[in-house]
Order: C-alpha cells, then structure tokens, then sequence
C-alpha cells in the first residue's frame, strides 16, 4: 500500500515526518495523513516523493507502471488513474466508517431511551406496589384562636410521611409557611404550639385509617 510505503521509506532515510514535510514544502499533518491512509498525495507529489526517496514511482504504488520512452505525459497519466482508484477506496472506506459509527450512536441513544422507558415503569411500578397496601390515617383538627375557628386535615401513612394536608388558608399561611415539615408528628405538633401559645385551643375532632 503507498501509505505503508511512504513510512517504510521515509524511516529508512532516518527522516521524521517534519523533515520529510520540510523537503515537500507541505505541513506535517499532510504527511501524516499519507502514512495513515487518510489521503494520498497527487500525482506531481507522487514523483516529488520518488524522487526524495529515490525509488520508482511504481515501487511507491507497489506495482508495475509501463513507463514508455520519451513518455512523460502517458506516465502521469497512468499515476494519476491510480492514484483516481485510491481516492476512491480512501472515500468508501471513509464513508463505511461514517455509517459504522452512525450505527454505533444510535444503537446507544436506542439503548439508553431503552434503559429510561424501563427504569421509569420499574419506578412506577415500584411505587404501586409500595402504595398498594399502604394504611393511612387522616387527622383533623380544630383549632380557635381570638374568637376564630380554623379547620385543617392531615393524610399521612405509618411512617408517618404526609400524602396531603389542607384547610383553612389561615394556618397555611400563618403556622406552616416555609418551615413545612413532611413529619405529619411534627406537622401537627407545630400548629397544636402556634395556638397553645397564643392561648388558643387545639383539638383533634376526627381520626380514621383507611387501607389503600
């Protein structure tokens, strides 16, 4: 292959890809490219490395080029449609690797939309199966406060973790605020003080447990 025999040449002339770019009067990057099969040189380039190395243009393509007298032209044209031919199998490997790694990502974007759509049914599922046979209890409360009445309602489950609470948009604004605790104990025990406190009254009017 020509790349391999750019590099098999240019170590056997002790140059480095710089000097070897240097001598060409192109960038290393070209040379680089060259010997990894990325691009080829053309076919004034071609002769232009025969000549640094001084070989054969054909010992660089590794095959027999017919090289008649006085034949410049025909020769440059036989290089030039080898060289045409290696472009093109430089273009379709290049184009085999776009699809191959195009593959490659949507496989892995298929796989992870995969693993979410799985992991968010385990959670739901998950969660039915915890809620299923959780016992809650609701408590109610009554609260006065300067001649006023205030009605609030509690839901939480035997952790006592609070699934709803709600009623009177005085407490919620007075007694919970933003210190709103998911602890229906504490919940409850902080409005019982705010009116105690106050000397206000606090009363639990109704409990009841239901089995979801």
């Amino acid at each position: 292959m020509l790349n391999e025999n750019i590099k098999t040449l240019r170590k056997q002339k002790g140059y480095s890809q710089e000097t070897m770019a240097q001598q060409l009067n192109v960038v290393r990057q070209t040379v680089s490219k060259w010997e990894k099969g990325l691009s080829v040189p053309d076919a004034e380039m071609l002769n232009a490395i025969s000549e640094l190395f001084e070989v054969p243009v054909s010992t660089l393509l590794g095959s027999t080029i017919t090289e008649p007298d006085n034949a410049d032209n025909t020769k440059l044209d036989e290089i030039a449609k080898q060289l045409a031919i290696m472009n093109e199998q430089l273009a379709n490997q290049s184009a085999r690797k776009r699809k191959t790694v195009k593959r490659i990502i949507l496989g892995v974007v298929i796989g992870m939309f995969a693993a979410i759509i799985i992991y968010i049914s385990m959670f739901i599922l998950f969660k039915y199966e915890r809620n299923k046979n959780t016992v809650l209890t609701t408590t109610d409360i009554e609260c006065v406060l300067n001649g006023e009445t205030y009605y609030y309602s509690v839901t939480y489950d035997e952790n006592y973790r609070i699934h709803c609470a709600g009623g009177d948009a005085w407490i919620a604004n007075h007694v919970i605020g933003e210190d709103y605790t998911d602890d229906a104990n504490v919940f409850l025990a902080k409005i019982e003080d705010y009116f105690t406190d106050r000397g206000g009254t606090y009363k639990i009017t109704e409990g009841q447990t239901d089995q979801q």
